[in-house]
């Protein structure tokens, strides 16, 4: 060996035990990250939000359409219009019925005013009364109708001269203050109906129309809470129902 490799090999030797530490050093490292990769933690929170929705079922349980075709004067039908909370939000209710009116000739039908004429066809006349839970009837021939309690009407009937028809307008309110508008929990039914029955006017036989002499029935529902500016609560009809119709 000459003298130059014996320097070369005592290098090598010399740095050995280095390269040894270092390669110890490196392997340390590597277990060390391993150790602190599985010394992390993960959590995670879902929250499940079910948004509200106004959800109201019309019905008129005792109404037999079939009841309905060539009617007389006279003729009394059972209609009977409530309304269905199908949510779990409270809502407020309303109900629109739309009568028929024309300018008809109308005979009296009680014992005192048998066939005399009661209207000479100069006045409009709603073709239908109202007839509420205990069987009693409004009998003007102006636009007032009996109801339920638990309802309200609001403002006056609205007349539209194009498809003659008077439009009343209902809040379903509280038993105790019928200003105040009361609020249908969910799964729940207006506790009455707002009517039970209609009656057709006793109109002479010389009136003839082929008009429609159906009545309509509409409901509307909007959510109980937070109507208002700052989340404000109203339980005041016209003003719910202004909300509601803007």
């Amino acid at each position: 060996m000459t003298a130059d490799a014996e320097k070369i090999k005592k290098k090598k030797k010399k740095r050995s035990p280095a390269m040894v530490a270092a390669i110890v050093l490196v392997v340390l490292l590597i277990v060390l990250m391993l150790t602190l990769a599985f010394l992390t933690s993960f959590d995670e929170v879902t929250n499940v939000f079910d948004s509200g929705r106004v959800d109201i079922i019309l019905t008129e349980e005792n109404w037999k359409p079939e009841k309905a075709h060539n009617i007389v004067p006279e003729t009394v039908l059972d209609k009977d219009p409530k309304i269905t909370n199908n949510e779990h939000n409270a809502v407020y209710v309303f109900l629109e019925v739309k009568v028929p009116y024309d300018n008809m000739v109308i005979e009296g039908n009680t014992d005192a005013d048998k066939g005399s004429v009661v209207a000479n066809g100069t006045n409009p006349v709603p073709m239908y009364k109202f007839i509420d839970e205990n069987d009693h009837m409004d009998s003007t021939l102006t636009t007032a109708q009996n109801i339920n309690s638990g309802w309200m009407l609001l403002g006056t009937p609205e007349q539209n001269t194009t498809d003659k028809t008077y439009t009343y307008l209902y809040a379903h309110v509280r038993e105790d203050q019928t200003n105040k508008l009361s609020p249908l929990g969910g799964g729940v039914t207006t506790g009455k109906a707002l009517f039970n029955k209609i009656k057709l006017v006793n109109f002479n036989e010389s009136y003839y129309s082929t008009r429609d002499y159906s009545v309509r029935v509409k409901a509307y529902g909007i959510q109980a809470n937070f109507l208002m500016p700052d989340n404000q609560t109203t339980d005041d009809p016209q003003q719910v129902w202004n909300i509601l119709n803007s």
